[in-house]
């Protein structure tokens, strides 16, 4: 079953510590110039033209303002904190940090090249998509229905103006498929 409580929370090291990252890179960017700024966050032509490859990874550390900041960083603790309690430590990284690259290579991809975007979302739609596939082994019917709900609610509301709705369907997506490997490769390693 979902449950999240204060220990979940306590040791969620990697999880506080991404949280801790990400505000402080919000403030830190809140006193310098535009211009730092994009130096940073992930602007499409200057990735396939110039090769600036960095960007699909520190744009993930940027937040356009207080509310998108906060609204990532709740989902953040909530799945962050579910996903280090049922994987290991490294595994929770590699969910993470694969499917924000996964989500942010494919907006590259899909996307027109003088789009700009930032944010946690995709990294944090893997975690989500780990956590769904939890549910489902677990075969906990009641949550997997409102697991599906959360995830078309979270899909749907990618697609208002503004957002990288391709960054949050691929995250998502690696979040599964990763989640779901380490899964079967644990089940796989039991056998023998």
């Amino acid at each position: 079953m979902f449950i999240l409580d204060a220990s979940n929370i306590k040791e969620a090291r990697i999880t506080i510590f991404l949280i801790s990252i990400n505000v402080f890179l919000y403030v830190f960017f809140l006193f310098t110039s535009e211009d730092v700024v994009f130096l940073f966050v992930q602007i499409n032509s200057r990735i396939i033209y110039d090769l600036e490859i960095w960007r699909l990874f520190t744009a993930m550390f940027l937040h356009g303002d207080a509310l998108h900041l906060f609204s990532n960083m709740i989902a953040l603790l909530i799945f962050g904190a579910y996903i280090e309690s049922n994987y290991s430590k490294y595994q929770f990284v590699t969910i993470y940090f694969l499917s924000g690259l996964m989500g942010n290579i494919f907006s590259v991809i899909l996307l027109p090249p003088y789009t700009i975007s930032l944010g946690a979302s995709g990294a944090i739609f893997g975690l989500i998509g780990a956590a769904f596939l939890i549910i489902i082994l677990r075969r906990d019917t009641p949550l997997i229905f409102i697991g599906l709900l959360y995830v078309f609610y979270f899909i749907f509301s990618s697609f208002s103006p503004q957002i990288n709705y391709f960054a949050h369907i691929f995250g998502l997506i690696g979040g599964f498929i990763l989640g779901y490997l380490f899964k079967r490769s644990k089940n796989y390693f039991k056998r023998y």
